[in-house]
């Protein structure tokens, strides 16, 4: 009890800390709105299909343009639906814009209030006839290495065979809006669309106010950690369809009842943590066994293998609400709602690009948590089993069985789904947790009760997101996060109120929702501990040599001799923001000049700083001469410059 009263003492103090750093914490009031007004014919040049089947064509057209100026145009999209199911596209392109996938200009995004555009559909296009709409575009930006931030999707009207403005609100706390790089237009069409569709985007923009923006600092929060496993997180990406899983390894199998010849062969998972019932109706856990012969490499580490792949089997379990109406003799009705689990068996075979139609189970439980259970007691013949739910048979046809959930390549994912609308957007924070999962009965038998180091120390587990799935393991005492945004802050950890503080050990972080989760090892932690966060400013730069290793909270910030370089040969440095202890600052870009005291070096260009460091390759050509470099901040010349020491010049 000692130690939790601490730590409850520790995380008031902490808030405070951060609190205190509230008016260092405001956008500049620049009116930097980078806007693509496509008004010439390279207008389009890093227009890019991330991923299809469908890849619309996506050219400058200078005869359309929102505002008719004859000097301007817009980028017209035609994307050759057909009306199969999975028809899809997902393209992007940059705000460099000079060549496909350049992310070579990168916005801090997080002062940002609004991403807007024009749309323009044409006629000849056919609408949804069910939807009465040209469908849903997702929209949304691209970040640094890659990833997305979506925002919600907008269903594009009968009415948009006019210019449509379209604006959606930026909200700073967003994961990755500090290091956008461009945006992103992506349709799901899986069979509504049956013919091409045709549209033109103009003024493709994200802004900026004119007045400050003020970043609320970030708050802390800290709670015991919760159960080992595989945590399992939902992104907020725009699309309630996002699975998330732990597979098999590759070639691990069998992992098929019907290859297995005696019985019974049982596949288990055990729910440890599960979103709340009422808030997150939908959210799924499942257990996929995927036909590895009809199944490709991207369904067994991504996607959606019981949409993709066409012989599937599949346990789920849903957070699930029912409503039940009564009539009274005097007409009265009274609706009764209850909350509870859903669990059902599926399968299907020689059926892609679809949802599973055969289900021999549907079973309620008082909750998902808990152990669920598929035993086949024969090839034909199972029973599912789950925490309130008593065994419920099932039967399959044996030509199923045989055709196609006997080869050997078949592999098992453990998984979560979002499953519904409600659990995606900003702030969700929709998160499972798997404490054991297991295959019984088989050849290739598994009993994963997570207590390794590392998720995969057991079964060499594949994720199908390595920032989503993460893993808990054993010895994770307590969770501490904070909220986004929270660039350039760190924690720091003491045993007591006034010291003396250093780096807060922690085993690993990631983001979940709007925040940032951080796991602490009980191993090391006394009797009390306080944690806070703080920023360190960023006051002059940091030149590090070949041989020569970083040292924060030293006299000269690094260690080692520069090792002496050969004249004419390039070698690379590394110039760093730091604060006045040297540590990196990373959330600094700022422009850097590279100069030196040999007039015959041939030096770099200058360039920016990514996550507070670069990376610059030079020569020197003074052989049997001693030199010196230095790095000056051209963005901001109040940070101090760095010179290195001296290096020496070899024939």
């Amino acid at each position: 009890m000692k130690k939790t009263l601490d730590l409850q003492r520790m995380l008031s103090v902490g808030l405070s800390g951060a609190a205190l750093m509230a008016s260092t914490a405001l956008g500049l009031a620049q009116n930097t709105n980078p806007t693509n007004t496509f008004d010439a014919t390279g207008s389009t040049a890093s227009f890019a299909t991330w991923w299809g089947p469908t890849t619309p064509t996506m050219t400058w057209d200078g005869a359309l343009d929102s505002a008719n100026d004859a000097n301007s145009g817009s980028a017209r999209y035609s994307a050759a639906f057909t009306g199969a199911a999975g028809e899809q596209f997902m393209t992007f392109f940059t705000i460099a814009n000079r060549w496909g996938w350049d992310g070579g200009y990168k916005i801090d995004a997080t002062t940002y209030t609004n991403y807007s555009f024009d749309i323009k559909v044409d006629p000849s296009s056919f609408p949804i006839v069910s939807g009465g709409n040209y469908g849903p575009l997702e929209i949304g930006l691209v970040t640094d290495g890659w990833g997305t931030v979506g925002l919600p999707t907008f269903t594009i009207p009968l009415t948009a065979t006019n210019w449509t403005h379209v604006s959606r609100p930026l909200n700073p706390t967003m994961a990755g809006l500090e290091k956008v790089v461009g945006f992103y237009f992506k349709m799901w069409s899986n069979g509504a669309q049956t013919n091409t569709l045709t549209f033109n985007i103009d003024n493709v923009s994200i802004t900026k106010p004119t007045v400050p923006v003020v970043i609320p600092p970030p708050t802390l929060e800290l709670k015991k950690a919760g159960p080992t496993g595989a945590v399992i997180t939902m992104d907020d990406n725009g699309s309630q369809w996002q699975r998330n899983a732990i597979s098999t390894p590759s070639g691990g199998g069998p992992y098929t009842w019907a290859s297995q010849g005696s019985y019974p062969v049982s596949y288990s998972l055990t729910i440890a943590d599960f979103p709340a019932i009422k808030s997150h109706l939908g959210f799924e856990a499942h257990i996929y066994l995927a036909n590895g012969d009809t199944s490709s490499a991207n369904d067994q580490t991504g996607g959606a293998p019981d949409w993709t792949v066409p012989d599937i089997f599949i346990f789920r379990v849903e957070n699930h609400r029912s409503e039940l109406h009564v009539t009274n003799q005097d007409l009265t009705i009274t609706t009764n709602v209850t909350y509870d689990a859903m669990a059902q068996i599926q399968w299907k075979t020689n059926y892609p690009a679809a949802n599973s139609t055969n289900i021999p189970v549907i079973a309620f439980a008082p909750s998902p948590v808990g152990t669920w259970t598929v035993t086949f007691t024969d090839a034909t013949h199972g029973n599912l089993t789950g925490p309130g739910l008593s065994a419920t048979n099932f039967t399959m046809p044996e030509d199923a069985v045989l055709s196609n959930f006997s080869p050997v390549t078949s592999f098992l994912q453990f998984g979560m789904f979002k499953n519904d609308g409600a659990n995606d957007g900003h702030n969700n924070q929709s998160a499972g947790t798997l404490s054991r999962v297991a295959f019984t009965g088989g050849a290739a038998p598994f009993d994963d009760q997570f207590s390794g180091a590392t998720l995969t120390n057991n079964n060499a587990w594949r994720k199908t997101s390595a920032s989503a799935v993460q893993y808990v393991p054993p010895g994770t005492a307590w969770v501490l996060d904070w909220t986004l945004p929270a660039r350039g802050f760190i924690a720091q950890s003491a045993p007591a109120v006034t010291g003396v503080w250093g780096n807060a050990a922690i085993s690993s972080s990631y983001t979940i929702g709007s925040k940032v989760r951080n796991l602490i090892p009980g191993a090391g932690l006394g009797n009390q501990n306080y944690y806070r966060l703080t920023k360190r400013p960023f006051t002059k730069l940091q030149i590090l040599l070949p041989g020569e290793t970083a040292a924060p909270d030293t006299a000269t910030g690094k260690t080692g001799t520069p090792t002496p370089q050969q004249a004419t040969v390039p070698f690379n440095i590394v110039v760093n923001a730091v604060d006045e202890t040297w540590h990196v600052i990373t959330d600094v870009s700022d422009t850097v000049k590279i100069t030196s005291t040999d007039a015959f070096a041939f030096l770099p260009a200058d360039a920016a700083l990514s996550s507070g460091t670069a990376t610059f390759s030079l020569t020197l050509g003074d052989a049997g001469n001693s030199h010196t470099i230095t790095a000056t901040d051209v963005t901001d010349a109040t940070k101090a410059a760095a010179t290195s020491a001296p290096v020496q010049v070899n024939f």
